[in-house]
């Protein structure tokens, strides 16, 4: 049904070097119970050492950076991770702003004649990545908006059901 087929272009190793780039490693190491060398060889590609997924867990549990899941999502030509717990209708206006914000970026640099360097294609991709994620959690958050007033979400399936044409 799906085809996770890996990517011939090593995202994951990209957003190990971006994340490394990001945070203080030798703090995180700390907090995550590894040393710092370790960590940094773990987050560098060139290194024989991997992250074991207990330890990307950790990390992303306390970071609340996406970016090496998304890399291992766009290793597998999948989408990025969409943190559904922040889908709350409060957050609805904040999403549409993000998405709307990120679109017009990646549409300025559609338009750019600058030369296309590796900082620049990370730059869009992370950007796409954010939009995604914000349509992904506006869906979400209008979905739960809808599902707390059940009388009206009743009222919407009935008239859906018997309406099948008109309703879409």
């Amino acid at each position: 049904m799906y085809d996770y087929k890996v990517s011939v272009r090593n995202h994951l190793d990209d957003a190990c070097r971006q994340f490394s780039l990001a945070h203080n490693v030798t703090e995180l190491a700390k907090k995550v119970g590894m040393q710092p060398a370790t960590l940094r060889n773990k987050l560098n590609p060139d290194q024989s050492h991997q992250l074991t997924l207990p330890e990307l867990l950790a990390i992303i549990d306390l970071t609340e950076d996406p970016t090496i899941l998304d890399g291992f999502l766009r290793q597998i030509n999948c989408q990025p991770s969409v943190p559904v717990n922040n889908a709350r209708p409060e957050n609805m206006q904040f999403c549409a702003l993000t998405a709307v914000a990120s679109v017009g970026v990646i549409a300025g640099e559609a338009v750019s004649t600058e030369k296309m360097t590796v900082a620049r294609r990370n730059q869009i991709l992370n950007r796409a990545s954010d939009a995604i994620r914000s349509l992904s959690l506006l869906v979400y958050s209008v979905e739960s908006r809808f599902q707390t007033v059940p009388v009206l979400a009743a009222a919407v399936d009935v008239v859906s059901a018997s309406m099948p044409g008109i309703v879409a």
